[in-house]
């Protein structure tokens, strides 16, 4: 889609049609007309409402045109189409019910941002308002949540019979927090409950949060609040958004706001704007929307590839980066010249954990978000690529004083982590395809050979299935390197085995009563 207007026959292409009596009649938005919609949406608040020049979620970059500066620097003209992360994220994450931190300086529109997001799900702008809560070092849990009936603390014999007058903001359907890294320890364990369990609690009452997208604002993502902000409630957020700052050759277009005296937000067209209804149809539309299977074993390759920590360990099983942390070793004190892997070359050497299984979800559903929102038929390593440096900006950190940040090519990274996880992802893909992965997948075969279930199958097949997965295990460890890939694959392989371990067990117990 272009950047131009939309015109009214836009708006209303793929759900009109004509009855046999020249009737016309506009269907109900399915999935496709939802996606139009959200599109629409993209378009009208770019056009109208921020102004952000800055394409950075670019498809098909690498075969775009490209210009390069003497000091190594380049300027590329994607072929593929491309749109505003400042934008697109927020939608998303409207579209998907998830929770976004918008992190940036002071008067970047990250507020407004949020507030658009919440006059798309249908209300006002004075409603919406209202409803932001702001974060100050004073905000109480009652101030947040709400207060008990000062008539029933006089008269309730039992915590039972205090009501209380909870804030209309918990079940809105978009729920703003301004500058949450702002608001006191206690209280941020009372926003958590919220965030995490769906629901807060006092003095023995509770009230449900219901379904809705959560948008929290942040000066920075660096610790510079006013309070440290607990790690749980860091971990339940979705996807982070970083501000865009103002480009100056656009100063025109806000003169123009200037001098007019009208805000965007007044005239946000109706035919963007979602019920309830449809916001409910359009989450299911996007967790229907199936993976590639070469996405989803890419997606594999590269989460596999972080958290695996070769010398963490002697019990193979636990060299794991989360073996590391629960003994308090920072990962540089093994990540060094006495660990044999090419520490340019495998990205467990980059980052300082491993991701959490919310994380491989909230990866997959925003992948789906993305491919629902292009119109693709399914979700390709391309919406991975582009999601990824979103979702983990806030669930990874770089291991800074590992090889792979000495090198005065990569230091760089250190201050963007979008591009860092970014070229993380660009390195992975590299190895997999240098391994043929699509191809040789030592273990898959077997794994769905074992899937598809063990009625009928009898002693002499489970002796032979299992005689593969050694030759499977041998062939491996005969590589020499034990790398992040070949200890997913190693662990894969042990399970099948053990499962047919086990089966003949009982087969052989069965035999013998």
């Amino acid at each position: 889609m272009s950047d131009r207007p939309l015109s009214f026959e836009d708006l209303i292409t793929g759900r009109a049609e004509v009855t046999d009596h020249l009737d016309l009649h506009l269907s109900a938005r399915d999935g496709p007309g939802l996606a139009d919609k959200l599109r629409q949406a993209y378009y009208w608040i770019v056009n109208n409402a921020v102004i952000v020049p800055y394409y950075d979620v670019a498809f098909e970059a690498e075969a775009g045109r490209r210009f390069g500066f003497p000091n190594g620097d380049a300027f590329v003209l994607p072929r593929g189409p491309a749109w505003s992360s400042y934008v697109l994220f927020p939608l998303l994450t409207f579209a998907t019910g998830s929770r976004a931190l918008l992190v940036g300086g002071p008067g970047k529109g990250k507020t407004v941002t949020a507030v658009l997001m919440g006059l798309l799900a249908g209300y006002t702008e004075a409603e919406v308002k209202r409803a932001v809560q702001h974060g100050h070092p004073q905000l109480t849990v009652a101030d947040l949540l709400g207060n008990p009936m000062p008539s029933d603390l006089m008269a309730a014999r039992t915590m039972d019979e205090i009501r209380i007058a909870w804030r209309d903001w918990i079940s809105m359907r978009v729920k703003i927090i301004d500058e949450y890294n702002r608001i006191p320890t206690r209280t941020q364990s009372a926003l958590l409950s919220l965030l995490a369990e769906g629901y807060a609690e006092m003095l023995g009452q509770t009230v449900e949060a219901g379904h809705g997208a959560w948008f929290l604002t942040a000066n920075d993502d660096a610790g510079g609040g006013t309070f440290q902000v607990i790690e749980a409630l860091k971990d339940r957020i979705d996807v982070t958004i970083r501000a865009m700052t103002f480009n100056s050759r656009f100063l025109p277009r806000l003169l123009d706001r200037l001098e007019s005296g009208q805000s965007p937000t007044d005239l946000l067209p109706r035919d963007i704007v979602f019920t309830p209804d449809e916001m409910d149809r359009m989450r299911a539309a996007i967790r229907a929307v199936p993976f590639e299977t070469p996405a989803l074993r890419r997606l594999e390759f590269f989460v596999g590839s972080l958290d695996f920590c070769q010398r963490a360990s002697v019990d193979f099983e636990a060299k794991s980066k989360d073996t590391l942390k629960l003994a308090g070793i920072p990962l540089h004190s093994v990540c060094n010249e006495d660990c044999p892997l090419d520490k340019h070359r495998h990205i467990c050497a980059q980052t300082g954990e491993g991701l959490s299984v919310r994380s491989y979800l909230t990866v997959m559903t925003f992948a789906k978000a993305l491919a629902f929102f292009r119109g693709a038929e399914a979700v390709t390593p391309a919406d991975i690529r582009q999601v990824l440096p979103y979702v983990l900006h806030e669930k990874l950190t770089a291991n800074r004083r590992g090889d792979f940040f000495t090198d005065d090519r990569h230091r760089a990274y250190l201050h963007d982590k979008v591009a860092w996880i970014r070229q993380m992802w660009d390195r992975a893909m590299d190895a997999y395809d240098r391994a043929d992965r699509d191809r040789v997948d030592p273990g898959r075969a077997l794994l769905a050979e074992l899937e598809a279930g063990l009625e009928g199958v009898g002693r002499a097949e489970v002796e032979r299935r299992m005689g593969a997965v050694e030759r499977a295990i041998a062939d491996l460890c005969a590589g020499g390197e034990l790398s992040a890939p070949v200890f997913e694959d190693l662990v894969r392989l042990k399970y099948v085995y053990l499962r047919y371990q086990n089966y003949l067990r009982w087969l052989v117990q069965g035999a013998d009563t």
